[in-house]
C-alpha cells in the first residue's frame, strides 16, 4: 500500500501541545475554513434552483458548504469515506485490526483517498447535471480541480486537528461553525428581501427589531413590532411561503436547545466492580442518549437525496409533488395536519433504524461494551465474571438506549423542522452535542495541565 503515502499529511507535534497554542490552532483552522466559504469557485455565476435552495441550506448545516464557494463540497466527501470505511472495518471487510498502529495508518490513508474520490465524483457529477449552470469543457474541468483542491485543504485542516495541534476534529468544528453561522445570521443579518407585494423586509430578527421599535416610538405604530412574532412572507419570485427570523423561531431554539441539552446530560449508570481491586465498587454511565449525532445525520442525508432526485418530478406527478412537500417541510404549515404527522413519523422511524443499525456495526453494542468490560477486568457484582453473562445484562439497557435515542433525535429534528427552528432541528441536536464534546475536551486537557500526572492514569 505504498502508494496510499501519495497524499499530503500533517505530522504529529514532537510534543505535548499547551492548551493556549492548541485553542490558537483550533482558530486557524475555523478562520481558513470560513475564508473558503467566501471564496467564490472561478467559472460559476449560476444561482441555485429555488425549490432546491432548502437542500442546499440542510447541507450547509451538516456538512459546512456554501454554495458556489470553495466549501461547496463541505465535508460531506470526508463525512461519508468515514462512514462507509467503518462500517466495512467493522464488519471485517477490509481485513484491519484498529487496535494495530500499523492498520489505523493504512486506515486514515485509505480514508483519505476515499474522500479525493467521493468528491471527485460529486464534481463531475454537479458540472454536468448542470448545478453550476452552462460552462464549456475547460472551465468545467477547472471547478472540478478547485474543489479537488478544497477537498485536500480540508483533509489538512482535519488532519492537523486529530494529530493534537487543535483540539477535537475539523469535521465537528466546520459543522459547529455552520450551524451556529445559520444562528448568527437569524439575528444579525442586515440583507433585506423583497415580498410579492414590494414591501422590503429586514432578514435578522435583532435589525427588525430596532426597526419595528423606531417605528413604534417615533410614529405610534406597533403594527411592524406585532409583526415579528411570526413572519411569514412570500417573496418576489417564488410561490410557497419563507419563514423570516421571527420571535417564535427564537423561543423555539432556546426551549428546544436546552431541553436537548437537558437530555443529552443524563446518564445510566451501570454498577461494576473490578477484579483486581476486590471490594471496590463503581458505576460506568451510559448516555441516556445513546447515539444521536450519527443516526441523525444519516436521516436527514437520506431525505435530502431523496428530495433533490424526485423534485425535477414534482412538477409532473402529485404524488412525487406530496412526497418532496413531505421532506422539505414548510415551517408551521399547521392547516396540515396529516403532513406534519407523516413528516414526524418518517424522521422517527429512519433515526431508530439508522440508530440500531449503527450501534451494531460501529462497536457500541452490548456484545462489545461486555467484551471491554472483561478485558478491563470489570463485572457486574452478583454474577459470575463473563463475557456473555455480560452481554446478556447490558443487552436490554443498551437496546432500550438506542430506541430512545433513535425516537429523541428523529422527534427533535422533526419538531425543529416543524416550528421553525433556527438552523433547522438536526442542527439544533448537532449543535448542543459538538458544544459539549468541546467543553469536555477543553476540560480535560486543563486538568492534565494541572496535574500532569494524570497523564499517565489516562493511558497518555
Amino acid at each position: 500500500m505504498d502508494f496510499l503515502t501519495f497524499i499530503p499529511t500533517v505530522s504529529r507535534p514532537p510534543g505535548r501541545v499547551p492548551l493556549s497554542r492548541r485553542l490558537f490552532w483550533t482558530a486557524v483552522v475555523a478562520a481558513v475554513y470560513i475564508l473558503m466559504t467566501i471564496t467564490p469557485l472561478y467559472g460559476v455565476q449560476h444561482q441555485p434552483q429555488q425549490g432546491t435552495q432548502q437542500a442546499q441550506q440542510l447541507l450547509s448545516i451538516i456538512f459546512g458548504t456554501a454554495y458556489g464557494t470553495l466549501a461547496h463540497l463541505g465535508i460531506g466527501p470526508i463525512v461519508i469515506a468515514g462512514i462507509l470505511l467503518e462500517v466495512f472495518a467493522f464488519s471485517g471487510i477490509l481485513g484491519l485490526d484498529l487496535n494495530k498502529r500499523e492498520d489505523r495508518l493504512k486506515f486514515t490513508l485509505l480514508l483519505k483517498w476515499t474522500a479525493l474520490g467521493i468528491a471527485a465524483v460529486e464534481a463531475v457529477a454537479y458540472v454536468l447535471g448542470g448545478q453550476f449552470g452552462p460552462v464549456s469543457p475547460l472551465v468545467g474541468a477547472f471547478i472540478v480541480i478547485q474543489l479537488l483542491i478544497a477537498t485536500v485543504i480540508i483533509i489538512l485542516l482535519d488532519d492537523l486537528m486529530s494529530k493534537g495541534w487543535g483540539i477535537g476534529s475539523a469535521i465537528s468544528l466546520i459543522i459547529f461553525l455552520g450551524v451556529a453561522r445559520q444562528i448568527f445570521l437569524s439575528l444579525f443579518s442586515w440583507d433585506v428581501v423583497v415580498d410579492v407585494n414590494g414591501q422590503a423586509h429586514v432578514v435578522g430578527l435583532i435589525p427588525a427589531l430596532g426597526a419595528a421599535f423606531y417605528d413604534l416610538f417615533a410614529h405610534g405604530n406597533v403594527a411592524p413590532l406585532i409583526s415579528l412574532i411570526n413572519r411569514p412572507v412570500v417573496l418576489q419570485g417564488q410561490q410557497s411561503v419563507t419563514y423570516l427570523p421571527d420571535i417564535l423561531g427564537l423561543l423555539s431554539t432556546v426551549l428546544l436547545g436546552y431541553i436537548i441539552l437537558y437530555l443529552e446530560m443524563m446518564k445510566v449508570n451501570i454498577p461494576v466492580t473490578a477484579g483486581q481491586y476486590r471490594g471496590i465498587k463503581f458505576s460506568i454511565p451510559l448516555r441516556f442518549v445513546y447515539v444521536s449525532v450519527l443516526p441523525i445525520i444519516f436521516t436527514t442525508y437520506s431525505l435530502l437525496l431523496l428530495g433533490q432526485l424526485l423534485f425535477p418530478f414534482s412538477q409532473y406527478n402529485p404524488a412525487i409533488y406530496y412526497i418532496v412537500r413531505v421532506i422539505f417541510l414548510p415551517h408551521r404549515d399547521f392547516f396540515d395536519m396529516p403532513l406534519l404527522i407523516i413528516h414526524y413519523l418518517i424522521y422517527v422511524t429512519l433515526a431508530i433504524a439508522f440508530a440500531w443499525v449503527w450501534v451494531q456495526l460501529a462497536g457500541l453494542s452490548a456484545e462489545d461494551q461486555a467484551k471491554q468490560f472483561t478485558q478491563s477486568q470489570l463485572h457486574v457484582p452478583g454474577f459470575r465474571q463473563s463475557e456473555k453473562i455480560l452481554a446478556k445484562i447490558l443487552e436490554r439497557p443498551i437496546n432500550a438506549l438506542t430506541i430512545i435515542s433513535g425516537f429523541i433525535a428523529g422527534s427533535f429534528a422533526a419538531l425543529g423542522n416543524i416550528l421553525g427552528v433556527w438552523g433547522s432541528g438536526t442542527g439544533l441536536i448537532l449543535l448542543v452535542e459538538i458544544a459539549l464534546q468541546y467543553y469536555a475536551l477543553v476540560m480535560r486537557e486543563q486538568i492534565l495541565e494541572m496535574y500532569p500526572g494524570l497523564k499517565e492514569v489516562l493511558g497518555r
